[in-house]
């Protein structure tokens, strides 16, 4: 009896053992995840430039930070492991406009040249970047159709966007869809507008489950989630 008692005792022991070391490990790994914070000085420290933006996602290989950040060669999508803080991806999505903008067809005069040379109501026009080319982005609505075109500053040259073989763009319904089949939840608000990190986007804010507040950005051409904002607070 007193070896099954001592044999039970000390069974009792290694399992208690065990299981403060389980909860040691536990709060230890999770101490060492990376915090937002940490995730900013680290792209600071490494690239220099300024932090414009921070939001959190879950990847293949688990929790993430998605950081976009401009320095002087440009403007960067950055993404670090939350658990490891290695760089998943490092993109560079735009480069920096060194053009005289004095020099480059203004506003007023490209609405002159758009209608001279295209039939049909102008819906927007935003200043936009493309492989360091500078141009007007604008949509022109018809009977038929809304077409994105892009009117080069320098030259006066009109062409179409074909953004990603395309030059319509989605419905705010579509848009709406696609936020709520990624999140769930209702949509607030929904505008279009020209992003200088993305381009073309619809701007969406969206009330979560949770009472937690979403700001996302849908490619207005694909449909791509381009980025996800959660209000944390």
């Amino acid at each position: 009896m007193n070896k099954k008692k001592l044999l039970l005792i000390s069974s009792f022991l290694l399992i208690i053992v065990l299981l403060v070391l389980g909860y040691f490990i536990f709060f230890a790994d999770e101490s060492s995840t990376l915090t937002e914070d940490a995730a900013k000085d680290f792209v600071l420290s490494n690239y220099g430039g300024t932090v414009s933006s921070v939001s959190q996602r879950d990847g293949e290989s688990g929790p993430s930070y998605q950081i976009i950040f401009e320095t002087d060669s440009g403007v960067y999508n950055i993404v670090l492991n939350k658990k490891t803080g290695k760089v998943e991806t490092l993109i560079q999505q735009s480069v920096k406009d060194t053009t005289d903008k004095a020099s480059l067809i203004q506003e007023e005069e490209a609405k002159t040249l758009i209608q001279e040379q295209i039939k049909g109501d102008l819906l927007t026009i935003e200043e936009t970047n493309q492989d360091s080319i500078s141009y007007y982005s604008f949509i022109i609505k018809t009977e038929a159709k809304d077409t994105a075109y892009l009117l080069d500053r320098e030259t006066g040259e009109i062409k179409e966007d074909a953004a990603d073989g395309t030059t319509e763009y989605i419905s705010k319904e579509k848009a709406e869809e696609i936020a709520l089949q990624e999140i769930g939840g209702t949509v607030s608000e929904i505008d279009m507008e020209e992003d200088e990190d993305f381009g073309l986007v619809y701007e969406l804010e969206i009330e979560a489950e949770g009472d937690k507040e979403v700001k996302m950005y849908i490619n207005a051409y694909t449909g791509a989630i381009e980025s996800i904002n959660w209000d944390n607070d």
